[in-house]
């Protein structure tokens, strides 16, 4: 589906109807510890599946959430599910997606502070991980609020380093604990040299990595050597819905 399908209006108002009726869904991809293959973390992503048209990319419905306002809808109905679906006592990280242009909106904090008040969403294994395809346009608005949740434990993380609007200044900036190396640099054969920098640079400042777009064994041996700390990528594992998830992991973990 395309918005050649329909006008931006038509599509938001399908995905308006999408997000009020769970057709939107988090699916879960596993993270591994590139030095043993342990299971470290997954991260919550959004999945839809069209009543009429099947499943829609990712990537066209965030942005239209994006350009239409319901943005904050996507936001608090994938972290519903991360908090529906939670084991308790569970100890690997659970990551959920947002905006850099959310960071600004305080119903944002709110929702997390709304988790966290469940008991079934633990500051301490949640990362929060803000994508890149926008700069904040008011740091000093979003530094206060992400640094009360860093105090409570939860990791923020920056997405699709390498690509956009990063650096290692707007990493620390963000408060970031946590960056992710976006799929074009795990992928190139020829920016081999430029990854083991941005690990080497990223240790030197306490800053953990995690590999994404992992597609083949090649890609992971690199990581490997590099010294990169987590890998994630279909190689590993698609992202599943969580009692696939659950299922996968308690295999893997006895196989071991």
């Amino acid at each position: 589906m395309t918005l050649v399908d329909g006008t931006l209006e038509d599509f938001a108002r399908d995905l308006e109807i999408a997000l009020a009726q769970r057709q939107v869904l988090a699916a879960y991809q596993p993270q591994v510890a590139v030095a043993d293959g342990t299971v470290v973390g997954v991260e919550a992503l959004a999945r839809w599946t069209h009543p009429a048209r099947g499943p829609i990319a990712p990537d066209i419905f965030v942005d239209v959430a994006q350009k239409t306002g319901l943005l904050p809808l996507l936001t608090a109905r994938i972290i519903s599910d991360v908090t529906t679906e939670y084991v308790p006592g569970c100890v690997i990280d659970v990551a959920v997606n947002v905006s850099a242009t959310q960071l600004e909106d305080p119903s944002l904090y709110d929702m997390f502070d709304g988790a966290f008040a469940t008991g079934r969403c633990n500051p301490h294994t949640l990362v929060v991980e803000v994508t890149e395809s926008h700069s904040v346009e008011h740091p000093e608005r979003v530094a206060a609020p992400l640094e009360a949740l860093a105090a409570r434990g939860v990791t923020i993380s920056v997405d699709d380093f390498g690509t956009g609007h990063s650096s290692f200044a707007r990493v620390e900036s963000l408060h970031a604990r946590e960056l992710k190396l976006d799929r074009s640099l795990v992928q190139d054969d020829s920016r081999v040299r430029e990854v083991a920098q941005i690990i080497t640079e990223a240790h030197h400042r306490g800053i953990r990595v995690v590999g994404e777009g992992v597609e083949e064994q090649l890609q992971f041996d690199r990581l490997a050597e590099a010294g990169c700390d987590r890998a994630q990528g279909y190689w590993i594992s698609k992202p599943q819905p969580a009692n696939a998830l659950r299922s996968w992991y308690r295999a893997r973990t006895n196989r071991r």
